[in-house]
């Protein structure tokens, strides 16, 4: 360890914060200047190496004075690209580098003027993501800004009856925390900005002598460490725990209140298990160190400085500590991994907080942004979501897309560790342990994360106990196992060969077939019998389970005994629906069709009027001009608006199952089943019996039928299937499939907002979509589930293009590049963009080519894991363009 104060650094005024830039090379410092709050930038490297302090001529970069109070806090940005200051003229300023031509000089402008508090300004602390920045006051408040379009307020939270003296965010993502001098320690919920806990009991003997009361949250989200708490009577910072926001252990040591806590970004390797570091100090002039394996501290330091300590920064490789003083000065120690351990790499602390809390992808990977227009456009493409007029407007979703959480407990249990163990946690998987494993104080009830969905599920049915058992054989075959014990000990039953069976006479007519039979257990699970043939007679068996003497045994679905078709080939016919009334309305008129009397009632206004049926009618559908009713003898009626009979009755020869009604076009379904389209001003047919019979089985139907305006038809399946036919290609389009990612269902209703009438695909899909069944099937997410929706959403394109529907090709090119963002599908959109840039034609879907390009790129700039592919293109088309 080594410990540097630099003489330099001195301020005749106090330091009140210090903060370390992510890039490691520069640091800030803030507080009171000559009549005004003063921000110094400094160089790290002569803090660092006394080579470096010796060769630099210059030490600091810049200084910035536009505060009119002294300046409490200052905070880098998570990416480093923007610096946070707080001060006492109630104003949070937000500033960025700035180069002058023809200079190398670094220089700072101030951005954005946050205003919104009534009181001087004492903490900042930005989200990891960037998105939010948190400012505390002493007006009792907490102010969320959002980042992306500054100086907007996300929220005010007015929970707190004292000053706010510090606030920090969950590193997972879930909860912001705050601490006051109305002896309280609170933790809010991002997803509505409420409170989840509220810590009273170690800070009810505090008394409000510190100046600030900054707060630490572990990097693996276990942990809050709180500021100035009390424990027989002696400071302590406390340990709060995130399973149940009870303070069970704290540091102990300080001999005066404690008002920074400052947890190292990284884990270490300590003793082969990964730990935290965290460095605590206060109004003691100490500054201690902390490894949670150890119960005591790693080191103390004292006589570094003559007042407080208010802030504290560690550097971005964790090895080094910056430390500021309320005595104007500044210390540097640097730390060793034969100290403090080796740092996890990115990829092990992602695995320990996937272990801990399941897939967090927003916060397993922080990416720099590295083209300043990608800001620009991601305002454009939220501006509309956003706003600024209300403080209790619900913040940007950066959480797992598809979880919604609908009370406390259900939230947390979504970020808590897997499994408990002796007090700490151990991931079920064997992976790390938690970073607090040396501070064990008592039994933690065993938890297992209940949001993450099973992988696998196996279900075994129970052997039907209404089949008629085929008669056994004479001796108990059971009873003939003959049961061996190997070498090593195992226990091994010999099977029997099954020779004869005694089932039935086989029918002369037809010859026996060979069957597999699979024993099971009692409770339906396969037992360790090899499965043997047998000749079976094709006799009638109501059930696919048999009982062999005392082995129960189930059939196989490879062979079924006569009577008992395979689905593939089955001759199943879907039977309609029978109602003794049905009703529609076409253009102001009701229509009624009573299947009792088989009449048809017509009433508009005060006029009614009636016609008779041939037949039970089976399906009944009206649209604009004309009105449709298909029968049980096969006969289509075709009626105009006024109720005469507009074409004429056909009988399609079997029962009519469906119908649909559009403009000048009417389809029929029959039971055959067969689909029929005519054009009825025309009098002519347009499709004729076209078969439907692959598409019909016990399991599988048909259960709608749509028409469009130019004759377009779709049918819906009871599995959640959807096809449109095509006349160009003679054959069925895919346009809907029940394996598709919860993200798909999203986009669904994206389209809907955006729905017209003149679009044929999106309405039929988003009605499968709203099925409970089809939501329960999207929830299982995984990779065959997110490559089935980006083959869907490349075929919506495909026949939306076929079909003509040129908006609806671009919807789903707009859906197919989100989608595609939002996985961070880099070379597949790359491709595809490339694609569409590349093509020869000026129109791309009935637009001109680089509009559609321009939005597309304003999709993929939300991701800032993509911004390399925007800033790419976006170079492409500009040059395109100006060229023409």
């Amino acid at each position: 360890m080594r410990v540097v104060k630099p003489s330099w650094v001195r301020s005749k005024e106090p330091l009140f914060s210090c903060d370390v830039h992510p890039d490691g090379k520069k640091f800030a410092t803030g507080g009171q200047g000559e009549g005004t709050g003063r921000i110094t930038i400094w160089l790290l490297a002569p803090v660092a190496r006394h080579k470096a302090e010796k060769s630099t001529f210059k030490k600091s970069i810049a200084t910035l004075e536009h505060h009119q109070g002294c300046v409490n806090c200052v905070r880098w940005s998570t990416s480093g690209k923007y610096l946070g200051s707080a001060s006492d003229d109630k104003v949070v300023m937000i500033w960025g580098a700035v180069r002058y031509e023809g200079s190398d000089c670094e220089s700072y402008k101030c951005l954005h003027i946050l205003r919104g508090h009534d009181g001087d300004v004492l903490d900042l602390a930005w989200s990891n993501d960037d998105c939010y920045l948190a400012s505390s006051s002493i007006d009792n408040s907490v102010i969320v800004w959002n980042c992306r379009n500054f100086p907007d307020k996300l929220t005010t939270i007015k929970g707190h009856n004292g000053m706010v003296k510090g606030v920090v965010w969950d590193p997972i993502g879930r909860y912001l925390a705050t601490q006051s001098t109305d002896k309280t320690l609170r933790v809010w919920r991002m997803s509505d900005w409420q409170e989840e806990a509220k810590i009273c009991d170690p800070f009810s003997k505090c008394g409000g002598t510190t100046t600030v009361l900054r707060i630490g949250w572990s990097p693996d989200g276990q942990y809050i460490v709180s500021s100035h708490a009390m424990n027989n009577e002696g400071p302590v910072a406390k340990i709060i725990e995130r399973e149940d926001w009870k303070a069970r252990m704290d540091f102990v040591g300080h001999r005066r209140a404690i008002e920074s806590v400052r947890f190292n970004p990284h884990l270490f390797y300590y003793n082969k298990i990964p730990v935290s570091c965290v460095a605590i100090a206060g109004r003691d002039s100490s500054i201690s160190v902390w490894l949670t394996a150890l119960k005591r501290p790693l080191f103390v330091l004292h006589d570094v400085f003559t007042s407080s300590v208010l802030d504290m920064s560690w550097t971005p490789d964790g090895y080094g500590l910056v430390v500021c003083s309320l005595d104007g000065s500044l210390a540097y120690i640097e730390l060793s991994a034969a100290e403090i351990g080796k740092t996890l790499s990115p990829h092990q602390t992602a695995s320990l907080r996937r272990s801990l809390y399941g897939s967090l992808n927003n916060q397993e990977k922080l990416t720099i942004i590295e083209n300043p227009d990608l800001l620009e456009d991601d305002k454009e493409e939220n501006g509309g979501e956003e706003s600024s007029s209300s403080d209790s407007e619900e913040p940007m979703d950066t959480s797992d897309e598809f979880s919604t959480e609908a009370s406390s407990k259900s939230r947390e249990s979504s970020a808590q560790p897997l499994h408990k163990h002796n007090g700490f946690s151990s991931p079920n998987n064997g992976g790390f342990p938690s970073a607090f494993p040396g501070l064990n104080g008592h039994k933690k009830d065993e938890n297992i994360l209940n949001s993450i969905p099973s992988k696998l599920s196996l279900r075994f049915e129970k052997p039907s106990t209404s089949s008629a058992p085929i008669p056994s054989t004479s001796n108990n075959l059971a009873s003939k196992q003959v049961e061996t014990t190997t070498k090593d000990g195992r226990r091994r039953i010999m099977p029997i060969t099954l020779k004869e069976v005694p089932v039935a006479t086989p029918s002369p007519a037809q010859p026996a077939k060979r069957v597999l039979l699979t024993p099971v257990s009692n409770s339906g699970a396969p037992s360790n019998q090899k499965v043997k043939s047998i000749t079976l007679a094709p006799v009638e068996v109501k059930s696919n389970a048999i009982s062999l003497g005392d082995i129960p045994v189930k059939l196989s679905n490879r062979l079924r005994p006569a009577g008992k078709t395979s689905s593939a080939t089955s001759s199943f016919k879907q039977q309609p629906e029978s109602k003794d009334k049905l009703f529609a309305v076409i253009s102001g008129c009701k229509v009624e069709v009573d299947n009792l009397q088989n009449f048809v009632n017509f009433t508009e206004g005060s006029r009614s009027w009636k016609t008779v049926l041939y037949s039970r009618a089976t399906c009944l559908s009206a649209g604009d001009k004309y009105l449709m009713i298909g029968c049980q003898d096969g006969t289509i009626h075709v009626y105009d608006k006024q109720g005469v009979l507009a074409f004429p009755v056909l009988n399609l020869g079997c029962s009519i199952l469906r119908s649909a009604v559009n403009d000048n076009y009417v389809a029929a379904v029959t039971t055959s089943p067969a689909l029929a389209i005519w054009n009825v001003p025309e009098k002519r047919n347009v499709l004729k019996d076209e078969s439907l019979s692959s598409f019909m089985s016990e399991n599988r139907s048909i259960c709608s039928l749509e028409i469009t305006k130019e004759g377009n038809v779709t049918i819906g399946l009871s599995n959640k299937t959807s096809y449109c036919y095509s006349y160009s290609l003679s054959a069925w389009m895919l346009i809907g499939h029940h394996q598709l990612d919860s993200n798909w269902y999203k986009e669904l209703q994206t389209n809907k907002q955006q729905s017209s009438s003149s679009q044929i695909l999106s309405p039929i899909l988003i009605s499968h979509a709203n099925t409970p069944d089809s939501a329960s099937v999207a929830a299982a997410n995984n990779d065959k589930l997110h490559l089935n929706t980006v083959l869907m959403l490349e075929q919506q394109i495909l026949v939306a293009e076929n079909l003509k529907s040129f908006s609806e090709c671009r919807l789903w090119l707009s859906s197919l590049v989100r989608y595609m963002t939002m996985q961070q599908e880099e070379d597949r959109l790359h491709a595809l963009l490339q694609r569409l840039l590349s093509s020869p034609d000026n129109t791309l879907f009935g637009e001109d080519k680089l509009t559609v390009l321009k939005e597309l790129l304003k999709i993929v700039s939300t991701n800032v894991n993509c911004q390399r592919i925007y800033s790419d293109f976006k170079q492409q088309v500009e040059w395109v363009e100006s060229k023409r």
